[in-house]
Formats: structure tokens, C-alpha cells, sequence
């Protein structure tokens, strides 16, 4: 079966995989929920016979709707199932879902942690790739604090506490909400207040050791270089994030006459190797030649520098051949609306 609200069905990652909740899987998942019904919203015990109809009369119709109020997976260690989840109670106007998931007992001891990160990795993929979602948050009686560690680690905020909201074993506990926004890259025009960050990335040594000029810059010159760029008309300038915390890298397109830019790049440490460096030179280069139609975007870059290349190719920038730059052999690469 495949969800007709998804275009990729199956969500993978070093051998383990989510895809569409398997009929064949539904009595392991019954046999996992009553061993821990102690963290779930289930009142008694399943038989398979409930089993059965829950899946022939509910998860059935599910595959076939464009807006199906859960969308289950079964979680695969090759192609045994270890474990079930998903989005449940997706509100589509609001955009966001509550995550669901349960792992094979056994694993729980000594796996617990592992799985737990891995599961949201993919579920992750399917909620901000694959449905579009805002935003996703788990809802998990207070009675796991090793759950609560795994989230955090997984960048997820501790939204709410909502104190004696269920009744469990003859007491009233609390519901602890944690949460996790959908990162959508955005920039913004640097301020003064950026000029540290700045520096900090253009003295990097990996950036120092790519660059034509390749010496340790001072801050007092730093600062007077990018003071003299925040007020060059024909700079333009784009600082990338997912959130006012969270840096992602700058690009810098220098126009230097009516027909011809400069474009110059820089990611940070932390997020090099993610393919975000096509992003960014797409939705800069984008934005510069919307302004500026009849100009053709230039991009040098040293031979040494093959990953660059690569994050230009697949932004839609043409290669020309290879040119000498201050005396580096250097892959030309162009851009332009023509």
C-alpha cells in the first residue's frame, strides 16, 4: 500500500527504514502495545481480532486520502519489523502532528536511545519533506525523563508541562509536550552586529586555506573591510539561517559593472556536508539576478576545491572551463537569466 498524501513511501537510514504500515506487521504491534500499555493511551488489553478490524476498517482507508488524519509506518531493521509509528491527529490547516512511536520490547533495555533517534530522524523527513508540515511535538505522560534526554539531544524544545492532565494507576500525572519547527533556510541582509560572525567565518582555516588570499586576517582590518561592504550599493549580501541561533553560512555578490558579479561563498563548520551549499547559492543568486536581469553571476574557484564545485553545479550554474586567478588554476563557472 502507499499513501497518496506522500510522493517518497519509504524513509531510510544505515539499514533501517520506515514505509507504509505493513498488514503482516499488525500483530507484533499488537503483542508491543499491550506489553506497554503503561505509556500509552490504551485503556485494555487488544485482541486480534481488534487488531484486524482496526486495520481492515481504519488504516485501510487511510492510504487513499489526501488529507488522512495519521499516516503509520512500520519500522524496519532491514525488513523485519522492529517497531511501529508515526503523525497522528495532522492538523492540515494548522500543520502539524503529534509523533507516535513504539519500538519491540526487547530493544527497550539496551537500544532504547539508539532507536529512538534514529525513528525521529525519519519520521522528520516525512513531516518537513514529505507532508510540508510546520510543526511536529511529541505528547508523553511524565514517566520516560530518558525519552525527554533523547529529544533535546534531537533539538526538540520542551514546549509545555501540562501539570495533573491524566489519570494513571490511581494518580493524576503530568504531560510533558516537546516540539520541533520545521527548519526552513531564510536570509537576511548582515547588520554591524554580524561583523564577529563574519570573522569568525572568514578566518576558519578550511575557508583560509580555499581563498586566493590565503593569510590570517585581523580583526581591525576585518572590520573595516566588511564596515566598507555593508555600505557598497553594488554588494549584496546574504546571511543564511533556520533560526536567529543558528548560522548556516553567507554568500556575497559584488556587481561590478552593468553586465557582470562576483559571487563568493562561505559555510559554516557545522553545516558543511548537508548539501545546503546549492540552497543557498540558488536562493541568493536567484534574488540578485531578479534585481538585476542583464548581469551574468562569475564564480572562481580553486582547483583544490572540488566540493564547491558540486554545490555550484547542482545551483544551475554553467561551466565555462578552467582560468587563472591570481596565479590559481580555477574552475569558472556562470549564472545568469539569459
Amino acid at each position: 500500500m502507499i499513501y497518496k498524501c506522500l510522493i517518497d513511501q519509504v524513509f531510510q537510514y544505515n539499514g533501517l527504514s520506515i514505509r507504509p504500515i505493513r498488514y503482516e506487521d499488525r500483530f507484533k504491534i499488537m503483542t508491543w502495545r499491550n506489553e506497554q500499555m503503561y505509556h500509552l493511551r490504551q485503556s485494555s488489553l487488544l485482541t486480534e481480532a481488534d487488531q484486524d478490524y482496526y486495520f481492515q476498517n481504519i488504516v485501510s482507508k487511510l492510504f487513499d486520502l489526501d488529507q488522512p488524519g495519521q499516516v503509520l509506518f512500520s519500522y524496519l531493521d532491514g525488513d523485519t519489523c522492529i517497531g511501529y509509528g508515526g503523525l497522528v491527529h495532522i492538523n492540515w490547516m494548522d500543520r502539524n502532528a503529534e509523533i507516535s512511536f513504539i519500538m519491540n520490547t526487547e530493544l527497550e533495555k539496551d537500544h532504547f536511545q539508539f532507536h529512538w533517534k534514529a525513528y525521529l530522524g525519519l519520521i522528520e523527513k516525512v513531516a518537513f519533506s514529505g507532508l510540508s508540515l510546520h510543526k511536529i511535538y511529541t505528547f508523553a505522560f511524565d514517566l520516560r525523563p530518558h525519552l525527554y534526554d533523547v529529544l533535546e539531544s534531537a533539538d526538540y524544545c520542551k514546549e509545555a508541562i501540562l501539570k495533573d492532565h491524566c489519570f494513571f494507576d490511581g494518580q493524576y500525572k503530568d504531560v510533558l509536550i516537546h516540539s520541533k519547527w520545521n527548519p526552513k533556510l531564510m536570509f537576511r541582509k548582515p547588520t554591524k552586529s554580524d561583523a564577529k560572525l563574519y570573522f569568525e567565518w572568514a578566518n576558519d582555516p578550511v575557508v583560509r586555506k580555499l581563498s586566493y588570499q590565503s593569510d590570517e586576517i585581523s580583526y581591525e582590518s576585518h572590520l573595516k573591510w566588511f564596515e566598507t561592504k555593508l555600505n557598497d550599493e553594488n554588494c549584496f549580501m546574504y546571511l543564511f539561517y533556520f533560526s536567529p541561533q543558528k548560522h548556516v553560512g553567507q554568500i556575497r555578490i559584488q556587481k561590478l559593472d552593468e553586465a557582470n558579479a562576483e559571487i563568493g561563498v562561505s559555510i559554516d563548520k557545522h553545516f558543511r556536508g548537508k548539501g545546503l551549499a546549492s540552497e543557498i547559492i540558488s536562493k541568493a543568486s536567484a534574488d540578485f539576478l531578479e534585481r538585476h536581469k542583464l548581469c551574468v553571476i562569475n564564480a572562481y574557484i580553486k582547483k583544490e576545491n572540488i566540493s564547491s564545485c558540486k554545490g555550484f553545479d547542482k545551483a544551475g550554474y554553467i561551466f565555462l572551463g578552467m582560468k587563472d586567478i591570481k596565479g590559481a588554476n580555477s574552475f569558472h563557472y556562470t549564472k545568469s537569466i539569459r
